[in-house]
């Protein structure tokens, strides 16, 4: 985890580095190339079930964890229509590799899924929020090849599921720092369909992969060789920063889990790990304070309160002519609360880039199970593990744009690492089973944020950058 904060961090630091340049000419027409990278979280949908049989068997996981960073490529072409907007079109390709553990109680599957290098194609369409910074949503096609390498038994087979097709969802910022060169951030959302992977004939794994990715990139912008400049339909603001602010606002995240199980005996220590998916989206509140040191630097503290609804379940079902049994387990993250600090550069006067870190505390609610069971299933219902709150760390990275004299647009990324906790069992069998049992739960997230901002900038108001 920290090895993934730490590369979040150079990252920003650089692109931050590169923006501390004279803004560019307004110039958004043209075609562009791009070079970056990112960090990607996956969430699979699986559902395991037999071939033939006289009944029903499946087991079902709306929650499968993987991860992995990615190196991208990209071209495109924009052009501003009249007023604030602009639409355009781009093909992104991604090198990287994200690996994703299942497994399967009832079934014999252990293994790996590999989604590898990535295509997407498809379009954009932005708001000028000022000459230099676009707000844009994305949208398109995308592809994904795997590796199909997984287990079942003792024998190591292929699955056989083949390529990924599917689209994407997402949404940005990008803004013009120096001549042609622009950064560009966005969060993307990536949902494959469904295929089904067949292990020698005797079992089913149908798979369905979704992504969320956050992926910043370095681009030239060759322009249409005109000199005129973009018309700013926003009233002109000034570069008075310094403050207190209220926000509100909302955003999409994901959460991987690895919920480990110790099982203490005559024998020794046995250790099992269950890694849990979670996604979901969230409504937030903030409230803080900037203060402008410089011309073009500003440092703040801000306090944000996250309600969410991040949920991760997980079922059996068994049927036949004479019975019907059903298990569900579920838990979900009710409420993040984040107070941090941040430090930006301001690349216009109305546009401010920024990274931003502190101090992360999420509630993890109570782990449950539901079951009509027979002799077929027979677990422990209710509560099996205790929810609590989960403390930690973040760091992120995002734009901040003044739309207005005392309104603003924040987009942001963060990465939430949640320190690793013992948690209490509550199963509902003998009770010195629970003497020998625990548990531990190592959560993290990533999450994209969108707000609204109402400053009440109550300083003497400056000059606008030179």
């Amino acid at each position: 985890m920290v090895e993934k904060i730490a590369s979040l961090g150079l990252a920003v630091g650089a692109i931050w580095a590169i923006a501390a340049g004279p803004a560019a000419a307004n110039d958004w027409n043209g075609p562009s190339i791009g070079i970056g990278g990112g960090y990607q979280m996956t969430n699979i949908d699986t559902t395991a079930f037999q071939f033939g049989g006289i009944g029903e068997a499946r087991e079902t996981s709306r929650g499968v964890p993987g991860a992995g960073g990615f190196f991208t490529l990209s071209a495109g072409y924009d052009r501003k229509l009249s007023g604030p907007l602009v639409v355009g079109v781009f093909v992104d390709y991604d090198f990287g590799d994200v690996d994703t553990h299942f497994t399967t109680t009832n079934f014999g599957l252990d293994g790996t899924l590999t989604l590898k290098n990535q295509l997407s194609a498809g379009g954009r369409i932005g708001y000028l929020a000022s000459p230099s910074t676009l707000f844009f949503g994305t949208f398109g096609y995308a592809h994904a090849d795997s590796s199909d390498r997984t287990t079942f038994g003792f024998d190591q087979t292929h699955g056989n599921f083949g390529e990924f097709n599917g689209y994407f969802l997402g949404g940005g910022v990008e803004a013009l720092v120096y001549d042609n060169f622009s950064i560009k951030a966005e969060y993307r959302y990536t949902s494959y369909q469904s295929e089904v992977g067949d292990f020698n004939g005797i079992v089913g794994d149908s798979v369905k992969p979704q992504l969320q990715s956050v992926r910043l990139s370095l681009n030239y912008r060759f322009g249409d060789r005109k000199t005129d400049v973009v018309d700013n339909p926003a009233p002109s603001v000034t570069s008075n920063w310094t403050g207190p602010y209220l926000g509100i606002g909302g955003g999409y995240s994901i959460a991987t889990n690895m919920l480990e199980f110790s099982d203490t005996d005559e024998f020794g220590t046995t250790v099992s790990r269950n890694p849990e998916g979670s996604q979901g989206g969230f409504i937030s509140l903030s409230a803080g304070y900037d203060l402008q040191i410089r011309p073009r630097i500003v440092i703040g503290a801000f306090v944000d309160g996250d309600f969410s609804n991040l949920h991760h379940s997980e079922g059996v079902h068994f049927s036949d002519a004479d019975s019907l049994d059903d298990e569900t387990v579920r838990n979900d993250f009710k409420d993040f609360i984040m107070v941090g600090g941040r430090i930006g550069y301001l690349t216009t006067p109305d546009t401010l880039l920024f990274v931003s870190g502190g101090y992360a505390n999420a509630g993890l609610g109570d782990t449950t199970v539901t079951c009509n069971c027979t002799d077929v299933l027979d677990f422990p219902q209710g509560r099996i593990i205790a929810g609590k709150r989960l403390s930690g760390a973040f760091i992120g990275g995002g734009i901040e744009t003044k739309i207005w004299d005392a309104l603003s647009l924040k987009a942001e990324y963060r990465y939430v690492d949640l320190a690793n906790s013992n948690v209490t069992n509550f199963l509902d069998v003998d009770p010195e089973i629970l003497e020998t049992i625990s548990s531990r739960m190592d959560p993290a997230v990533q999450m994209g944020r969108l707000s609204l901002n109402w400053r009440f900038n109550g300083g003497p108001r400056t000059e606008p950058l030179k």
